[in-house]
């Protein structure tokens, strides 16, 4: 297989290195790889570098591409934002049409599938996406952090319902009902950040809204040890059942957040190469 560096032209230079298969086994279907927010074209422990050989093999286009501010691509990583970095996968994919490919995929890992769902978002005609280890966008990940703090709250105020210190506190009249309800309300946590201080993984557009309409298959791929998912699998799996995305999850026992181990690399890579080859001949069977 042939492996070379490409520039890519967002509104800054990127780099990637492109993968590109035997003539003999080219499927005329491409995947550009998005990494996490401070990551770059290898992916955690090498993934995407394996990933992409194992799939080139299989007969794909691959592209390891750099997001802005990151690796050798060009660009600011401070104020490097989720926008900036969804120009950039569309960039991406846009060369991969340009050298032929027939049907593009983005392949993100962490936050390179909120990238990828942005993208999605906006080029309803990519083919599919494969997502490993997506959270849910800062705005909703916040909001389910505050449903989960809330909810261990109410949980500690219920037990202390039965002690028999807090019948006598209240018949005493010294339990602050003012505080409590602040704490389960979440103010007084401070104020928010002032809008140019904008969280840069928040999108200037409503992704998930703006991805309505977008019908290409999806493959999520989830650690059961992973903590920074935490209520993703369910939220992305009602969404797809919502809006009629055909859609596959799958979690992999024990698994962390980046895949480290051997094994639940090679898992990861497994279900992966099968799922876009299973799509891929589904979509052009020849008879």
């Amino acid at each position: 297989m042939d492996e070379q560096s490409v520039s890519i032209l967002s509104d800054v230079e990127l780099h990637a290195v492109f993968h590109a298969p035997e003539a003999a086994i080219d499927r005329q279907a491409g995947i550009v790889f998005v990494h996490g927010w401070s990551g770059y074209g290898t992916g955690p422990h090498r993934i995407f570098i394996n990933a992409a050989r194992r799939l080139t093999a299989d007969g794909f286009h691959c592209l390891r591409l750099d997001l802005r501010g990151r690796g050798d691509s060009l660009g600011d990583e401070r104020t490097a934002d989720l926008d900036g970095m969804i120009a950039d996968v569309l960039a991406a994919a846009s060369l991969l049409r340009e050298r032929g490919v027939r049907d593009v995929y983005l392949l993100g890992i962490c936050s390179g599938g909120n990238v990828s769902l942005g993208g999605a978002s906006l080029d309803k005609s990519l083919a599919g996406l494969v997502l490993w280890s997506t959270p849910l966008f800062a705005p909703f990940k916040a909001r389910t952090e505050e449903l989960r703090r809330t909810g261990f709250f109410l949980v500690e105020y219920a037990r202390k319902l039965f002690r028999r210190q807090t019948w006598s506190k209240l018949a005493a009249g010294a339990i602050n009902f003012r505080m409590i309800a602040r704490i389960l309300l979440g103010k007084g946590r401070g104020s928010p950040a002032p809008k140019h201080q904008r969280n840069p993984k928040d999108s200037l557009r409503d992704i998930m809204s703006d991805l309505k309409g977008y019908h290409g298959r999806m493959i999520f791929i989830y650690g059961s040890a992973d903590d920074e998912a935490a209520g993703a699998p369910e939220f992305y799996k009602q969404y797809c059942i919502d809006n009629a995305i055909p859609h596959a999850f799958h979690t992999i026992a024990g698994a962390n957040h980046s895949f480290y181990s051997l094994e639940w690399e090679r898992e990861v890579i497994d279900l992966t190469a099968d799922w876009l080859k299973a799509d891929d001949a589904a979509k052009y069977t020849i008879s």
